[in-house]
C-alpha cells in the first residue's frame, strides 16, 4: 500500500511540473570557428541549463557558404528546451549562454561558437 502511495505521489509531482514548465524546440543557425572541434562545442551547448536535446542538422545551402569561407562554418542546430517563461525571451538566454559571458548568471561563453541566431519560425511547443 505504501508503494502505491509513493507512485501516486510521484505521478502528481510530474503532472504539476508539466503544468508549470513547457517544452519547446527551435532551430538555431550557429556560426562556428573552422579550427574548433564542433563536437566539443555542441557538448557544451548540451550543458546549458534548461536544454534537454541538441541535434546538429545539415543544410545544402549552408554547405555552399561553408565551402567559400576559410574561417567559419554555419550549421543548423535543433535545440529542445524547457521553460516556465516566455519562450522567445528564453531564446535570448540560450544565445547569451552560447556566445557571451555573464558572471552574475553563472554563464561562460562556449569557445568556438562565434554567433547563434534562432529561427523564430521554427519555434514550436511540444506536448
Amino acid at each position: 500500500m505504501l508503494f502505491l502511495k509513493i507512485i501516486i505521489e510521484n505521478y502528481n509531482k510530474k503532472e504539476s511540473l508539466k503544468k508549470t514548465y513547457r517544452t519547446y524546440t527551435c532551430t538555431f543557425i550557429v556560426k562556428f570557428l573552422k579550427k574548433i572541434n564542433r563536437t566539443q562545442a555542441i557538448e557544451r551547448v548540451r550543458g546549458i541549463k534548461s536544454i534537454t536535446v541538441v541535434d546538429v542538422k545539415t543544410d545544402p545551402s549552408l554547405e555552399k557558404i561553408n565551402s567559400k569561407s576559410n574561417k567559419y562554418d554555419y550549421e543548423p542546430v535543433d535545440i529542445k528546451f524547457i521553460t516556465n517563461k516566455d519562450p522567445k525571451k528564453h531564446l535570448d538566454y540560450i544565445v547569451k549562454a552560447m556566445v557571451r559571458s555573464d558572471k552574475k548568471q553563472d554563464i561562460d561563453f562556449i569557445p568556438g561558437i562565434v554567433a547563434a541566431k534562432p529561427k523564430l519560425d521554427t519555434l514550436k511547443k511540444i506536448d
